[in-house]
């Protein structure tokens, strides 16, 4: 079994920064990645075959994300790329999967920097073929230089709207129109002097807008998707304002011939590593959802787990950035490579940075909280979970029938049951039974997740033998109920 002293889920932002600043202080870190290249989501590189010939709007921030990638080579540092952390067999060790290296390692501390995904959010026709996610679309542009469409719609929740829409209109593609859920002209005004907490954010949704006016589409605030249509593949887009009670107005709707959707409804942390850990979470809808609770110091409630970036709270870059270099001090200081008064100063100025920060971040989601929910978007018809088919109507029947619960309903329909183990549908599946039992999201019990946390193969998991699995005595039952 491999061991050291600090193991990061996660080589994006939050990551490869906790990573530079422990191993100068003298840790030992292996720092997990599941992609083939680091860099996370925001520093996505291009693929290792490819060259640039010129630099482009997508490469402005290519001289900090280099400086990133070389401090994150400094000795000390075992990176391991095509890696996935699917389990958590004891305290302390994680299990990987890496092909013939899969196996097990033992870290003192552990920090999950493992990002977040595309909020889904369920609407007739969002699994057709030309409808993509603005993560997705993010990936292709910035990882690939690809557009997969010529006459765009980008339609969703949040400041990633307008960043999609603008990097299409620069790509040269045909942008129709821009709709963006919530309100926020009405509420810019009032959230302003917060918003000035960060120029440099604030300029650059600025230019965001900007662009997007240049390219003679329409920018409609209060307005979401309500439709994608098309035989085989995206054909038209329908639209349609969203009336000051959150309910959606179908009799205003509009229909946009298009052959890409873009949606971007936000961002949710991702949890399974925290769900596998049994790390207590909270909900926060203004953060992306449920959230593992942190300490000051970013420990979660399972001692000498941590959890940064990203995956802990939607925050953006520079809070993940920021948060990573203190917690690589955080890190040291607990292992005994840096003296406490040092640390002190050292993390002062991270924490007063991280409070800017959380200023704006705080402006910027009141500015942006969208619709307590996208149920009025479902049909019988329409797919919740894409993984295995399940419709709104098929859960809808089996709460009739007195499957009220997540776990009844997943054990009857396999809903999170996938391959993607719930990050499609989870929070619909939640937000549908809090709905019909009456209480709010954040008392309906999760259903358990199951190792693997993500897809793995069978022969990456015979490499290295490792302790049986501690399994409770019913294993359909929520944790903490016993069989009576």
């Amino acid at each position: 079994m491999r061991e050291c002293d600090l193991a990061i889920i996660g080589a994006g932002a939050a990551g490869l920064s906790a990573a530079s600043v422990a191993a100068e202080h003298g840790l030992s870190v292996t720092v997990f990645d599941d992609n083939a290249r680091t860099g996370g989501q925001y520093f996505r590189r291009l693929p290792a075959g490819f060259r640039r010939s010129a630099p482009t709007v997508f490469d402005k921030d290519q001289a900090r994300a280099e400086a990133l990638y070389r401090a994150a080579e400094r000795p000390g540092i075992t990176m391991l790329t095509d890696a996935v952390v699917w389990e958590v067999p004891e305290d302390n060790v994680l299990a990987f999967a890496r092909g013939a290296e899969s196996g097990a390692l033992r870290a003192k501390l552990i920090v999950i920097a493992a990002g977040a995904h595309d909020r889904p959010v369920p609407f007739p026709g969002w699994t057709l073929p030309g409808v993509v996610t603005a993560g997705g679309l993010q990936n292709l542009i910035k990882g690939q230089r690809v557009i997969p469409g010529r006459r765009a719609v980008v339609a969703g929740n949040g400041p990633l709207v307008l960043l999609v829409a603008a990097n299409l209109a620069r790509s040269g593609a045909e942008l129709v129109e821009v709709v963006e859920a919530a309100p926020i002209h009405r509420r810019l005004w009032r959230e302003w002097p917060g918003l000035l907490a960060s120029l440099k954010i604030a300029r650059q949704a600025i230019d965001y807008r900007a662009a997007i006016k240049r390219s003679g589409a329409p920018f409609r605030p209060g307005w979401t998707v309500v439709e994608a249509r098309g035989a085989e593949e995206l054909s038209e887009v329908v639209v349609a304002p969203i009336a000051l009670d959150g309910r959606v107005d179908r009799g205003r709707s509009r229909t946009i011939k298009a052959d890409l959707l873009v949606t971007g409804f936000g961002l949710t942390p991702s949890i399974e590593t925290p769900r596998a850990m049994e790390c207590r979470l909270e909900w926060n809808a203004l953060r992306g959802g449920w959230l593992p609770v942190r300490s000051a110091e970013f420990e979660t409630s399972r001692a000498g787990v941590f959890a940064i970036g990203d995956g802990a709270g939607i925050g953006g870059v520079e809070m993940a950035l920021r948060e990573g270099r203190l917690m690589g001090l955080v890190a040291a200081e607990r292992l005994g490579t840096l003296a406490p008064a040092e640390a002190a100063r050292k993390k002062q100025p991270l924490v007063a940075e991280l409070a800017r920060l959380g200023r704006f971040r705080a402006a910027l989601e009141r500015l942006y909280a969208p619709p307590a929910n996208y149920l009025d978007l479902l049909t019988e018809e329409t797919i919740v979970c894409r993984c295995e088919d399940v419709t709104a109507g098929e859960l809808r029947g089996r709460q009739g029938e007195g499957f009220a619960s997540t776990t009844a309903l997943k054990s009857t329909t396999r809903t999170t049951m996938g391959r993607c183990q719930g990050r499609n549908c989870l929070r619909t599946l939640t937000t549908l039974v809090a709905r019909t039992t009456g209480q709010p999201i954040e008392s309906v019990p999760l259903p358990r997740g199951r190792p693997p946390a993500r897809p793995v193969l069978i022969g990456d998991l015979i490499q290295e033998p490792l302790p049986p699995i501690k399994l409770p005595e019913d294993p359909h039952l929520p944790r903490g109920e016993k069989i009576s």
